[in-house]
């Protein structure tokens, strides 16, 4: 490890505020070590005139790990990974410095004896400092902040800061004072150090609590901020140190776990974040499917066709009353396989579609024949009434990701009521993103036409100001409604059927090649108007579009679909494998095959959230927001490898879709290519991506060479995942528990 070759970081002035604020020193009771110690604790050592302290920690979770600081270099929390004890040998690798470290310890594991390596190799002895650490955590804004304080007797309180944010870094405190429980300290400005002129950058003033385990105070500079630390514990909630991560794995700013586990999310200086996603899918996330009782089974006639056979077996378990949870029971088809002419129709809450399997010879097979139809239909009636005036929104700006919004009268409304928000499309809005002169054949098109509906649950009502659980997707600017601010309205919602599903069967279509907007389709599964309810273990062939689901579906889980397209469509037009205009809806462990294919796209005014969960797609085609402003579109741990990933600008194609995607993310993806842009006065998200980050101007009319070139999206960690490996499964555990992150298949995060 040649530590003379560190890259230091970039330290600018407006940064160093930021962690001298995490440079808050350990007080209180520190834990003494017993003998035998283990290795945990904290080691000096010297290569050459540079001093370094390595700190190692031990926890149930995640056993040993570490960090380097180089004290003269002003360089602190550099990783340690890979590493092993094992017995009396012990190694590290650091990948950002390409080193490592090898060593044996002492019979008393006070001293590691060892060799460094990066470009060559330089003896390196590690001694455990007297003493105790103890680290303490604090939030400024977005930034989480980490204190190492130590306890020795020679040195006294000594402290180090480290900020695990991209955005900032590490360094020294100074005139660390505790006076009874009052705590000070200072910050020096350390860009000036190499030129011998130490300028002071701020100070920091607390007060300790009783049991040494906060301090409460103020960090003041050209002002005065409040800053809490809180001294962190050795593991979080889920087992896991909050600064500790995979070799392999970056940090991201926008979304990371905190000191105590929990997930911190940077803002936007307006307040817009990343929203949170894990209320998609059934129940609102981490509830399993239910299995429902078999009321009848049906077994292959031989006819040419079934349909009228199965339709009558879904029609009879309609008529029965239901039991728990709603669900009056399943037609169960044996194996075998099933003449479907027609489309089977369920229109009835509780009724669920079950085969034997939906692959080898135990197969439960609906083959279609006759005329192109659409295979099975869910839907059931939507009808809405309202329940009082509507009032309009107070707030001048509505933050995506809010939970909370302020409204002129929030009279009558009450936790468990529904509340439409409507979004005005002014022209003001639409001239601002650009999509006022849609052009193409010498014939205008039009973008978002019809305002912007958003439903959601009331939780609480303080006041006019009126919360609720399930984020908002959308940001809300007063300055494009002019006289027609967002309304809201409470309402009532009735006629959407539940507790439906189709599970375990294989539904195949004719093979043939068809020009998408010319000839008919075989279609597979159609879902609207219905809530809470799933389709599970199935798989689809040379269906043109195999998954709609409609604007009012809401609450849904897809997942171990399978998608099969041996022919490609022949005109430029593709199909959809999984068509989504619907609200909290979960694509989980989803699969399918086939070039000039659109494997998922969100459709017109969708709100999300809408997550792709540890999906994966082999072809040409493409995930993307496809038309006409949809929000909340999280692409979560899915590999496209030879296809492409957008968040994007469509431009004249399709009708003029326009700007399709806005306040989504695209997490730990691996494709061939993706295009992520940001619409004015909005976001989209690459976050720990792997494949080309490609750029696009806006397709325009057939007679101009090339459109505005278009703002890129935010990228970070372009080429290496980061942590947490899931967001999804991340935030679904931090807000209901590592138990529900288990009840839909997956374990803790």
């Amino acid at each position: 490890m040649r530590v003379t070759e560190m890259p230091l970081k970039k330290k600018t002035a407006h940064k160093l505020m930021l962690i001298a604020l995490a440079c808050l020193v350990c007080l209180g009771p520190l834990s003494a070590q017993t003998a035998p110690s283990p290795l945990a604790g904290d080691y000096e050592g010297r290569i050459g005139p540079l001093h370094l302290v390595l700190h190692l920690r031990q926890s149930a979770g995640t056993g040993l790990t570490g960090t380097i600081d180089s004290i003269d270099q002003d360089v602190f929390g550099i990783r340690c990974a890979d590493i092993t004890e094992s017995g009396m040998t012990f190694s590290f690798t650091n990948p950002e410095l390409q080193a490592s470290y090898q060593g044996e310890i002492s019979p008393d594991r006070n001293t590691i004896t060892g060799t460094s390596k990066q470009s060559g190799s330089a003896p390196l002895v590690f001694t455990r400092k007297a003493g105790t650490e103890t680290d303490y955590a604090g939030m400024l804004g977005h930034l989480h902040l980490i204190l190492h304080l130590r306890q020795s007797t020679g040195t006294g309180l000594t402290g180090s800061i480290e900020s695990i944010d991209p955005v900032a870094f590490g360094g020294q405190c100074t005139d660390i004072t505790k006076s009874g429980t009052k705590f000070s300290f200072t910050v020096p400005a350390l860009q000036e150090r190499s030129q011998g002129d130490i300028r002071v950058l701020g100070n920091y003033q607390g007060d300790i609590s009783p049991d040494g385990n906060t301090i409460t105070g103020t960090w003041e500079e050209t002002g005065a901020a409040p800053l809490v630390f809180t001294r962190r514990p050795e593991t979080d909630a889920a087992g896991l140190k909050a600064d500790t991560k995979s070799a392999n794995y970056g940090r991201s700013a926008w979304v990371h776990f905190g000191p105590n586990g929990r997930l911190v999310y940077r803002r936007t200086p307006q307040g817009d974040r990343i929203p949170d996603f894990s209320s998609a899918g059934y129940r609102g996330g981490g509830i399993a499917l239910p299995h429902a009782p078999t009321r009848v089974t049906v077994s292959p006639s031989g006819k040419e066709d079934d349909t009228p056979a199965l339709q009558a077996a879904i029609d009879k378990v309609a008529s029965l009353p239901p039991g728990p949870r709603g669900i009056r029971g399943a037609v169960v088809l044996a194996p075998g396989t099933f003449n479907l002419a027609g489309t089977l129709h369920v229109n009835t809450s509780g009724v669920v579609i079950r085969g034997a399997g939906s692959e080898g010879t135990e197969a439960s097979v609906l083959k279609m024949t006759g005329k192109p139809h659409l295979a099975i239909e869910i839907k059931g009636e939507y009808h809405r009434r309202t329940l009082g005036p509507d009032t309009v929104l107070k707030d001048t700006y509505v933050p995506a990701g809010s939970t909370l919004i302020h409204l002129a009268d929030a009279k009558g409304m009450h936790p468990g009521d529904t509340i439409e928000i409507v979004k005005p499309v002014t022209p003001e809005w639409v001239h601002a993103m650009g999509m006022d002169h849609l052009v193409r054949n010498g014939e205008p098109e039009t973008w978002v036409e019809n305002d912007i509906r958003v439903f959601r649950k009331v939780v609480s009502v303080k006041g006019n100001a009126v919360e609720f659980e399930v984020p908002l997707t959308d940001s809300f600017d007063s300055h494009f409604y002019g006289a027609g601010q967002p309304t809201v309205t409470r309402v009532e919602i009735s006629g959407p059927i539940e507790e439906t599903g189709v599970e375990n069967l294989r539904i195949a279509a004719p093979n043939r090649s068809i020009d998408y907007h010319q000839d008919a389709h075989f279609d597979g599964i159609a879902m609207d108007n219905l809530v809470d309810s799933w389709l599970g273990g199935l798989a689809f062939v040379d269906t043109t579009n195999s998954v709609s689901i409609g604007h009012n579906a809401e609450r849904l889980t897809v997942v171990l679909v399978d998608v099969q397209q041996d022919d490609t469509v022949t005109s430029h037009a593709q199909p959809f494998d999984f068509s989504v205009a619907g609200s909290q809806i979960l694509l989980d462990r989803c699969s399918a095959r086939g070039d000039r294919v659109t494997y998922v796209a969100t459709q017109s005014h969708s709100e999300g959230p809408v997550v792709v969960l540890h999906c994966r797609f082999n072809g040409s085609g493409q995930i993307e927001g496809h038309q006409r402003w949809s929000t909340g579109f999280l692409v979560d741990s899915s590999v496209v490898p030879d296809g492409r990933i957008n968040l994007r600008n469509r431009g004249v194609m399709g009708s003029g879709h326009g700007w399709a995607s806005g306040w989504s993310v695209l997490w730990n993806d691996e494709a061939e290519a993706f295009l992520v842009q940001n619409p004015p006065g909005d976001l989209n998200w690459s976050i720990g991506d792997v494949g080309e980050h490609a750029s696009q101007p806006m397709p325009v009319s057939d007679d101009q060479v090339e459109g505005p070139p278009l703002p890129g999206g935010v990228d970070e960690s372009v080429g290496t995942h980061v942590e947490p490996n899931s967001l999804y499964l991340a935030q679904l555990q931090d807000r209901k528990g590592a138990a529900a992150v288990k009840a839909i298949g997956y374990h803790a995060q």
